[in-house]
């Protein structure tokens, strides 16, 4: 594990314990809202029910809204901790990352994997073996990419999906852009509309693991 690498694991940690020390409140809402009202345990369970909580905890720093101005944990937290230096440095440059949706391209013979992001566009190399093991060419998944110690890694957040759902997902997301160009920022990108709602990797997971999504 690289320096930053490092540094991220430990300020993220540093950033939940903060949340639930000063936000309790703040959790329970964003949990609700996270999941659309839904009670998870009616459609999880084991280890996607594990996974569903580690990708909260990953959305729930980078991506929910705090308040009226849109400050998000990350946010709140160097303005609170009054962070200087590396680590100050460090979370501005991760704060902008946005969840996304990816595809394996390749697999090489030492397990680097070549992933292609489906909603941006642009390929990517990872070289996080414990995160990526198992992937095969083909398989689609959701995650956030940061570039860190001159390479890409996952944040930590897995959305796993069938190949065969890529057009449902790809649908789903594009209708769901629209109407946010629509309804609230005419003159948003799709990347704009991913970091406001990275949520909506997670709905349509959601959606597809409890068959409410159409193509």
């Amino acid at each position: 594990m690289g320096k930053e690498e490092s540094l991220k694991e430990k300020l993220i940690q540093s950033i939940i314990i903060y949340i639930r020390e000063n936000y309790p409140d703040a959790i329970d809402k964003a949990y609700a809202y996270f999941w659309d009202e839904k009670d998870t345990d009616e459609f999880l369970s084991g280890t996607a029910l594990a996974l569903g909580f580690i990708n909260f905890e990953d959305w729930l720093v980078f991506d929910y809204k705090t308040n009226d101005k849109k400050e998000t944990f990350i946010d709140i937290y160097i303005k609170e901790k009054k962070l200087k230096g590396e680590k100050n440095e460090l979370l501005n440059k991760i704060k902008t990352s946005n969840l996304s949706l990816y595809e394996v391209v390749s697999v090489s013979r030492d397990k680097r994997i070549l992933i292609k992001d489906l909603i941006l566009a642009g390929e990517f190399s990872l070289r996080d073996k414990k995160l990526t093991r198992g992937l095969k060419k083909g398989e689609m998944f959701g995650t956030r990419l940061l570039h860190l110690d001159e390479g890409y890694i996952m944040s930590g957040c897995v959305y796993p999906f069938r190949s065969s759902d890529k057009k449902k997902v790809l649908g789903y997301i594009d209708r769901m852009f629209g109407r946010y160009k629509r309804n609230e920022n005419p003159e948003g990108t799709m990347k704009d509309f991913l970091k406001d709602y990275g949520d909506i990797i997670n709905i349509a997971w959601m959606n597809i693991i409890l068959n409410q999504i159409s193509c």
